[in-house]
């Protein structure tokens, strides 16, 4: 099912908030454009790829990269939802552009997120947020696309799987890096945590076998 476009507007959408390993990337894109964009869930990464290049095309486009240090900083003070907010504004402001503006909604109020990002960025924005908004809207699925495409190459450099807590690839990668873990992995995440707990377990355990030989 495609989305309803509603006419132009700035979609602002993210990919990589719930990854452990590497950054976020998150896009807005002044959608203008007359052709609809399809769950990108659905799509092969070749036609995201694809997609991905036509709206760049056809559209303005920004994108930023959240590194896993600043997610981690954020994590640690309980404010990703903070970052959240941050990271979009500073999307606008790269895209330096003005009009009707539909976020995804970081934060389990629509509304307060709105009213957030809405105050951190100019007056030329009207902005809007709600949640599953790249369901709803091609600007936003536009903006999720273009997020999609940027994480994956990314996070494709480190032969780490998806980079999500649930992909057993990614745990694997974690537990060969532990406990020395590297600059794309987010340190302040459960899983990290817990990789780094079964590895000093482990250590311990080798300890006491040796110990007891």
């Amino acid at each position: 099912m495609y989305r309803r476009t509603f006419g132009a507007m700035i979609g602002v959408d993210e990919a990589g908030k719930g990854a452990v390993v590497g950054s976020m990337f998150v896009s807005a894109v002044d959608f203008d454009a007359d052709f609809p964009v399809p769950d990108s869930k659905r799509l092969s990464s070749g036609e995201r790829e694809r997609l991905s290049e036509r709206i760049r095309d056809r559209c303005a486009v920004a994108v930023v990269e959240v590194e896993p240090e600043e997610i981690d900083a954020y994590v640690a003070d309980g404010g990703m939802n903070d970052l959240m907010v941050e990271a979009q504004a500073r999307t606008l402001e790269k895209l330096d552009a003005s009009g009707k503006v539909i976020a995804d909604a970081s934060d389990v109020s629509a509304e307060r997120f709105a009213r957030r990002l809405g105050e951190r960025v100019h007056d030329g924005y009207d902005v809007k947020a709600e949640h599953g908004a790249d369901d709803t809207y091609d600007a936003v699925g536009a903006a999720s696309v273009v997020a999609k495409v940027e994480r994956d190459a990314h996070v494709g450099r480190y032969d780490a799987g998806s980079g999500y807590p649930g992909d057993p690839a990614t745990v694997g990668f974690l537990r060969e890096q532990a406990p020395d873990f590297p600059e794309c992995v987010r340190k302040e995440w459960s899983t990290t945590e817990r990789v780094e707990r079964e590895e000093k377990q482990s250590e311990f355990g080798d300890f006491d076998k040796t110990d007891d030989a």
